[in-house]
């Protein structure tokens, strides 16, 4: 059996190994070390999932309920092959991206990985709060020091603002649940939930939903997210779009289904009908992108609201269905976002209409975007098409107007087959006569995460089988 604080002391080692390389410099790159870390998790990930999981508690203060505990919940399995995998994909870009300050950069980078993997196990919410805050102020140094030289800092400054926000309406709910249950450790707290007022639920829930709608995002608290994800640096990026926003979709199950199904059915017609809007609206507004790194972003906005359907539904198979996509999703987005930043590095732009004819340079290259084009529009096979399939059938039975976000994902078909022809096909431009395609390091890192879109479309039951509860 795999202790679960395992799992965080060899981070905590790491960015340990890491402060003492500042001051002596012979020791192995942080890259090296950031690497190791990912790799010694990855396995003690997989002998857990062979022998189990053990739990962990330490207690801090027993007056306000405070101990350090860890703890499967019934969603903690397929989050955590989400937190430990995709990073060991985006390390790959950091390694080449990164030229500056590295160790600083990978003791944020190694905060990151260790905070989404504590939030996910904590069964504390004092524990799983600390944690939450660490991963947006790691992700908001990262933006603002290695992002954009102009706007970076802006967009750093605009994306603490919204998530702190979020993380105070968070910080509140939390509250309430210690003062009409006396505690702060989940399962006793799901317990005593009958102890909540129906007017106190309901306050809670609401609050809640403000921290998934920014965290997530959904319409019209989406207003952080085109600048940070456009002036991150593209580790920085991938990062936001394929574990932070999947915070927010963890806490709403959670939370929002776990503990507060009741409130969650009530609203779950005008939940569903914003999710929808948001889908569409968002499809509308990535179609008018010229610009591939805008373009994904957006694009990942349009899958968490589907999500955000899925999970507002209150069904079983729907929420099922919202693990699955946004496990899918992480690799697809990382896959996508590299290939924007390949493309960018070797073009020099990230305006598709600027392209053109690049498949005759770049063939390789040009077999990953189509792939990760496909798996993202939901081809049967590749990982999106179960989560989504699963999301439209059980939110269809409580609301049929679910069904009009497939209008979404008609557009989607659009703006993205107009990347393929604009940058792949037609005429080479003379200057772009010297392309060179990816790097033997990028396609293994292509071919890691392709590799984990095919096996979880072929065999999306790996993913159901560990769901518990749903």
């Amino acid at each position: 059996m795999v202790n679960l604080i395992f799992l965080l002391i060899v981070p905590v080692l790491g960015i340990s190994f890491i402060i003492l390389r500042m001051f002596y410099e012979k020791l192995v790159s942080p890259e090296i070390i950031a690497f190791s870390v990912m790799v010694i998790n990855a396995i003690l990930f997989g002998f857990g999932l062979i022998f189990g999981f053990g739990n962990f508690s330490a207690n801090i203060n027993s007056s306000i309920s405070f101990s350090f505990s860890l703890q499967e919940n019934f969603i903690t399995i397929p989050f955590l092959f989400l937190a430990i995998v995709v990073p060991l994909a985006i390390l790959f870009f950091a390694a080449k991206e990164i030229k500056e300050s590295k160790n600083i950069f990978y003791v944020f980078y190694l905060l990151v990985y260790l905070s989404v993997i504590s939030v996910f196990v904590s069964s504390n919410l004092l524990v799983f709060f600390v944690f939450w805050e660490v991963a947006v102020l790691s992700l908001f140094f990262i933006t603002g020091l290695w992002g954009d030289r102009e706007k970076g800092k802006k967009a750093a400054m605009k994306f603490l603002v919204f998530t702190q926000f979020g993380s105070l309406t968070l910080l509140a709910v939390f509250i309430l649940l210690f003062l009409y249950t006396g505690s702060f450790n989940l399962p006793t707290i799901a317990s005593k939930m009958s102890l909540l007022p129906s007017s106190i639920e309901y306050i809670a829930f609401f609050l809640l939903l403000i921290t998934v709608m920014i965290k997530m995002p959904i319409f019209p608290l989406h207003g952080w997210l085109l600048d940070s994800y456009y002036y991150s640096p593209s580790s920085g990026t991938m990062f936001l779009s394929s574990m932070l926003s999947k915070l927010g979709g963890f806490a709403f199950i959670l939370f929002g289904f776990g503990l507060f199904r009741n409130v969650l059915i009530t609203f779950r017609l005008p939940l569903i009908a914003l999710g929808v809007f948001t889908a569409i609206y968002i499809a509308f507004t990535a179609s008018g992108q010229k610009d591939l790194k805008k373009l994904l972003s957006y694009s990942s906005m349009f899958y968490m609201a589907l999500v955000f359907i899925g999970i507002s539904s209150g069904v079983n198979t729907a929420v099922a269905g919202s693990v699955l996509l946004m496990v899918s999703h992480a690799f697809i987005i990382t896959l996508l976002f590299g290939i924007s930043y390949v493309l960018l590095q070797r073009t020099g732009t990230n305006d598709t209409a600027s392209m053109g004819g690049i498949m005759s340079k770049m063939p390789i290259l040009s077999f990953f975007l189509i792939f990760g084009i496909f798996a993202s529009l939901g081809i049967p096979g590749l990982s999106n098409f179960p989560g989504e399939l699963l999301i439209f059938i059980g939110s269809y039975g409580v609301a049929g107007i679910s069904l009009f976000a497939i209008f979404g994902i008609m557009l989607s078909t659009n703006y993205y087959l107009r990347v393929i022809k604009q940058s792949l096909f037609g005429q080479l431009k003379k200057t772009f006569s010297s392309l060179k395609d990816m790097s033997r390091t990028e396609v293994i890192t292509m071919v890691f995460l392709s590799f984990f879109i095919l096996l979880i479309g072929l065999f999306p039951s790996l993913i159901l089988n560990t769901l518990g509860g749903v």
